[in-house]
C-alpha cells in the first residue's frame, strides 16, 4: 500500500512556498508522492478573477518538473463545473484503490470544514494533513464543529511557515518587484512570456 497526498489549489501562480510545503509534507509523513490538483472552477472563488486555467496548469507543470515525487493532475482543470472536495477525493480513491489517501488543507479550511459541501462524508473519506495558517490558533481548529459532527482524522504539520501568498506575489509581479527566489525555475519566464500579471492587474 502506498501513501498519496492530494494538494489542491488555485496556484495563481505556483510559488516556492507551495514546493517547500509539498516537499516537507512528503518527507515528514513518508508519502510516496503528492499529486498537485490545479483548480478549474473552485466553488469558493467564483467571484474572484483568476488566471486562465490552462496557464495555471502549465505553471504547475513547470514548478514540479524537477521533483520526481510530484505529479500534476488535470482532473479539476478539465471539469467545467465547480468541483467539490468530496468529488475529487472520491475520484482519486477509485484511481488508487490500494493506496492510502491524504488530503492537504490549511488550518483555515479545517476551521471551516463543517461548511464544506457533504462534509460529513468528507470526514470519513481519508486522512487530512493540516498546515498552520497565520491568524488561526489551534484552539479554533474545531471551533465550528458541533458535538455530534464527525471530525476528520487529522495529522498536523508542525513548525512550518512561508511568508508569501499567491495574492501577494501577483501584486509583486505586477509591480515588477518579484524576486527570482519567489518562483520555481521556469515559472517566472513563463509568466513574462505570456504577460500574465500586467501592471493594470494591481
Amino acid at each position: 500500500m502506498g501513501k498519496i497526498g492530494l494538494f489542491g489549489g488555485t496556484f495563481d501562480p505556483p510559488h516556492r512556498g507551495h514546493i517547500e510545503l509539498a516537499s516537507t509534507v512528503c518527507r515528514r509523513f513518508a508519502l510516496d508522492k503528492i499529486i498537485f490538483i490545479p483548480a478549474g472552477n473552485p466553488p469558493h472563488k467564483q467571484d474572484l478573477k483568476k488566471t486562465d486555467k490552462s496557464h495555471r496548469y502549465q505553471m504547475v507543470q513547470l514548478a514540479t518538473k524537477d521533483h520526481p515525487q510530484f505529479e500534476v493532475s488535470d482532473f479539476d482543470i478539465k471539469n467545467e463545473k465547480p468541483n467539490y472536495s468530496y468529488i475529487t477525493i472520491d475520484h482519486f480513491k477509485k484511481e488508487f484503490p490500494d493506496d492510502e489517501i491524504f488530503f492537504i488543507i490549511g488550518a483555515d479550511s479545517l476551521k471551516n470544514f463543517p461548511f464544506w459541501v457533504n462534509y460529513k462524508k468528507l470526514a470519513t473519506m481519508c486522512k487530512y494533513i493540516v498546515v498552520p495558517r497565520p491568524g488561526v490558533p489551534e484552539c479554533d481548529y474545531f471551533k465550528n464543529f458541533s458535538p455530534d459532527d464527525p471530525k476528520p482524522q487529522t495529522l498536523f504539520l508542525e513548525d512550518f511557515s512561508y511568508d508569501l501568498s499567491s495574492t501577494e506575489l501577483r501584486k509583486k509581479l505586477a509591480q515588477g518587484k518579484a524576486q527570482d527566489c519567489d518562483l520555481p525555475d521556469g515559472v517566472k519566464d513563463y509568466i513574462q512570456k505570456n504577460n500574465l500579471y500586467p501592471k493594470e492587474s494591481v
